[in-house]
């Protein structure tokens, strides 16, 4: 089942390589990741994770972790839409490569 879930971490080595190994650990597959400067001097990392284990259970040992400042679960209609998108990432330096 997908699950998304909206962190804000701190700015700091190996924070995000924290919160992503925890994740895994926990039973959960990364399907999408977003991140974005916050206000505060932080990151907001917006996460979208396939798994089968409880999401609460996730959100409550992700908010432990050292730098991280909040964890929200998102609603279901957020996960529907994001499964529609189209990837915003395209190699676009493939396309402009003239043939040899």
């Amino acid at each position: 089942m997908s699950r998304a879930l909206a962190i804000e971490i701190d700015r700091a080595e190996g924070a995000l390589l924290r919160l992503l190994g925890t994740i895994e650990r926990r039973g959960f597959a990364l399907i999408g990741l977003q991140t974005d400067a916050a206000d505060n001097g932080g990151l907001s990392v917006r996460l979208l994770l396939d798994g089968e284990r409880d999401p609460q259970v996730l959100c409550r040992q992700l908010q432990r972790l050292i730098d991280v400042r909040a964890v929200r679960l998102l609603p279901d209609a957020v996960i529907a839409h994001d499964e529609q998108s189209t990837p915003c990432f395209q190699a676009t330096w493939l396309s402009n490569a003239s043939p040899s």
